[in-house]
């Protein structure tokens, strides 16, 4: 993970525990809350770039298929 990444990632964590002890959690519920947050927004992520591949490829295929050529 590039240093850049990781500084992104823990200034988000941050900001989301900051976010939850405002709420009245502890550090330690804070921390673990924002934690989870963060990977849940990360699989939902991964989720919508499957998504948009398997768009793509479908479009692509629709597409060679209209003009009669064949995917490589």
């Amino acid at each position: 993970m590039s240093q850049h990444l990781r500084d992104a990632l823990l200034e988000l964590l941050m900001l989301r525990m900051a976010d939850y002890i405002e709420c009245g959690f502890s550090n330690d519920e804070a921390l673990i809350l924002g934690v989870e947050e963060i990977k849940h927004q990360i699989r939902e992520s991964r989720l919508d770039l499957a998504a948009m591949l398997i768009n793509e490829a479908e479009r692509d295929a629709r597409h060679a298929r209209e003009r009669g050529t064949r995917l490589h």
